[in-house]
């Protein structure tokens, strides 16, 4: 490609004039129109001429890549010659729009100053008005607003000061009177109390006299009763004597006749025999209550097998005895449970000496190791039902 000079409408003697003629404008008056006009057209002649640049470079851009690179070189040099003025032209526009900026905004706070202070004194004298109806009143109608407001309350402060005053002397008579009564209450009560004690005295006087009376009088009571409470003592005491006498004598043949009477009573009762059978079939009627947790069902299974061997135990030697348990059927019956109950095997577990069996099965005799045949541990709902059944044959 053929290389040529990258042109643009802006010549380094354009912007060297630009910049002797636009760096020397500058802004000494903010309220200076002229002035800010000048710099302000200057400022668009540069950015308009920075705009034609612009668009030319784009346009040389167009045909290749290093053409677009030596445009944009050019570009930018000659935007470093052209930025600073137009930064100086901007900063001397800045200077008037800032200003401009601070002055309003100075004049807005200057104005929500002067509504705040039209709305507290308005509020002092109890007038409330909001803030738009206090920036819509004129000098003249915030004047009067307030000289109206303050009249109102100079009069409302008076009237509650009249009725204070009225208030306090209507306090100060009233206190007065109380004050008065109080006074001649104070000499009542005096008077009463004079004669309260004098009525004390003659009253203490008199309690004295009679107590004197009835002191020498009691002493002669007591006397006289002491005497008859000393006779009556002795005489009391030789009639507790015989009494004790006589009880005695009777409470023995009592007891004696008692005993008599319970052994003929306990010898028309039922024999021995009859009363271990009843024991023995409590015990073998015991089932125990409905438990939940696995060690505590266990244990009470143990205690079950515990208790039923000991009943087989009391008829087994209630039969050695040669007791008959409720007839000879349960006696040969309850035999032979017993004999059957235990046995010489060893536990297949810790080789306990014995093994026991019931109508559940065989099981170690040993508490701490609870080996059950089948592994099966007896279902205690089944057990007191067994023990129904027995009941009702």
């Amino acid at each position: 490609m053929e290389q040529s000079v990258v042109e643009y409408n802006v010549t380094d003697a354009a912007i060297a004039e630009m910049e002797s003629i636009y760096m020397g404008l500058s802004i000494d008056d903010l309220e200076n129109k002229e002035q800010f006009d000048s710099v302000h057209s200057a400022r668009m002649v540069v950015k308009g001429k920075r705009v034609e640049v612009e668009k030319r470079r784009k346009e040389l851009k167009v045909d290749a890549l290093a053409w677009s690179k030596k445009v944009d070189s050019e570009a930018k040099r000659i935007f470093g010659k052209l930025e600073p003025i137009e930064t100086h032209l901007q900063d001397e526009e800045n200077k008037v729009i800032n200003e401009q900026k601070r002055i309003k905004a100075a004049a807005d706070e200057a104005e929500r100053k002067m509504v705040q202070k039209r709305v507290d004194d308005l509020f002092s004298f109890n007038v409330v008005v909001s803030i738009f109806d206090a920036a819509s009143l004129t000098d003249a109608e915030y004047v009067d607003a307030l000289e109206h407001a303050q009249a109102a309350y100079n009069a409302e402060q008076d009237r509650k000061a009249k009725e204070d005053a009225e208030r306090k002397a209507e306090n100060y008579r009233l206190e007065k009177i109380r004050f008065g009564q109080e006074a001649a209450q104070a000499k009542i009560d005096a008077a009463d109390k004079r004669l309260a004690a004098e009525r004390a005295a003659l009253e203490t006087e008199k309690k004295a006299e009679q107590d004197r009376k009835d002191r020498e009088a009691f002493e002669v009571q007591a006397r006289a009763i002491a005497e008859s409470e000393a006779r009556i003592t002795v005489e009391r005491e030789a009639m507790e004597a015989k009494e004790k006498a006589d009880r005695e004598e009777r409470e023995a043949q009592e007891r004696a006749a008692a005993e008599e009477a319970e052994r003929v009573r306990q010898e028309s009762l039922r024999p021995d025999k009859e009363k271990l059978g009843v024991f023995a079939k409590t015990l073998m009627d015991l089932s125990g209550p409905t438990l939940t947790d696995i060690n505590a069902q266990e244990c009470l299974i143990w205690a079950l097998r515990e208790i039923q061997r000991i009943a087989y135990q009391v008829q087994a030697e209630a039969e050695m005895l040669g007791l008959s348990l409720g007839g000879d059927r349960m006696a040969r019956d309850s035999a032979a449970c017993y004999a059957a109950a235990w046995s010489d095997e060893e536990c297949p577990e810790c080789g306990h000496k014995y093994v026991a069996r019931d109508r559940f099965g065989r099981y170690c005799g040993n508490s701490k190791c609870g080996w059950v045949e089948g592994g099966k541990k007896p279902d205690l709902t089944v057990r007191r039902e067994d023990n129904k059944d027995n009941d009702e044959k």
